[in-house]
């Protein structure tokens, strides 16, 4: 989840569960304390590669929640005991930025540093504006009804929680039909895309091949969409009913054969979801991971290329605009 809901997140917890108001300085700490997972950013002046492999891990591990309680709570100024919620504030609000990270499909490392496996419940697309605004709505709300703002901390919790139960029951409509369409699948997923709660990526996956689509259960519901440019929108924009669903197949990297030892790929396997062969050449080979391609492939996303000339060399094509060497990248020890 982006850092701008995480933070929304921690301001709505202050406001909801202490039943007498806390100061407006607990407010904007618990807001920063549940961004504070995502400091990791700050691999990425190490490198690129060190950001990738260690993204989400271990300042989101639930393992390791009691000890940045502990530690956030201790670096507090004296006067915190007169605020005795403030541990459970810490907790709840490091524990939330866990959960949203959990339900995306990027996921996050839960038991690290012992596991480098991610998991996911895949929920939410990895910015979701109708969520964020079910957090920000009320907050901007308690600005006018200040004599109401924890009704209105509870109230955001609930209509995120009636949101969230909405996209898992739809989440298990589209596996449910994935598993309809391909019974013979080893692996069915389903996927949330951008902009609206019943839109979705199918994916079946055999030993061979990557099968997928998307379908929209509700094609009549713009959403979010409405805020974006349509160029961006037009991108996702393969709204298929769930009748008459076509499938595109893709070959799966696990089925291309004598690429084990070519730089890039032990890497790409543990961190790509859905490996796919998009591109095979003498001259280079082009990987995909499903989670992060439109039905067009346009949307070129943490893609992996290796040239094939000469010495072999590998390429992480991040987005269109950049592209990070994985050449001599390790891969963790575990994998998806």
């Amino acid at each position: 989840m982006d850092p701008f809901t995480h933070g929304l997140s921690g301001a709505i917890l202050a406001r909801s569960f202490p039943k007498s108001p806390i100061p407006h300085r607990y407010v904007w700490l618990l807001a920063a304390v549940a961004m504070l997972p995502d400091i990791d950013y700050l691999l990425k002046f190490i490198s690129d590669t060190t950001y990738l492999r260690h993204h989400r891990g271990i300042t989101d591990s639930f393992l390791m929640l009691p000890i940045w309680s502990w530690l956030i709570y201790s670096l507090l100024p004296l006067q915190r005991e007169q605020q005795p919620c403030m541990p459970w504030l810490i907790g709840a609000a490091l524990l939330a930025h866990i959960f949203l990270d959990l339900i995306t499909s990027f996921g996050t490392m839960t038991v690290a540093p012992f596991s480098d496996m991610r998991a996911s419940l895949d929920l939410l697309f990895i910015i979701d504006p109708i969520f964020s605004a079910l957090l920000l709505l009320p907050l901007a709300m308690m600005l006018l009804f200040k004599s109401h703002v924890r009704l209105l901390g509870i109230s955001s919790l609930l209509l995120t929680g009636i949101y969230l139960t909405t996209t898992l029951i739809f989440h298990e409509k589209a596996v449910a039909l994935t598993r309809q369409q391909h019974p013979e699948a080893v692996h069915v997923n389903a996927l949330p895309q951008p902009f609206s709660p019943f839109r979705w990526m199918l994916v079946a996956s055999y030993p061979l091949k990557e099968s997928r689509t998307v379908i929209d259960f509700f094609p009549e519901f713009s959403g979010s969409a409405v805020l974006f440019q349509d160029t961006l929108v037009n991108q996702f924009a393969y709204n298929q009913t769930a009748s008459g669903i076509q499938w595109q197949e893709l070959p799966a990297m696990g089925g291309v054969d004598n690429i084990s030892h070519l730089p890039g790929i032990a890497f790409y396997r543990w961190f790509a979801r859905f490996p796919v062969l998009i591109s095979h050449s003498e001259e280079a080979l082009e990987f995909a991971d499903l989670r992060f391609e439109t039905m067009n492939m346009e949307r070129k996303s943490f893609r992996l290329r290796i040239d094939l000339g000469g010495a072999p060399r590998a390429w992480l094509l991040w987005r269109e605009d950049k592209k990070i060497e994985l050449t001599d990248a390790v891969a963790p020890s575990t994998s998806w």
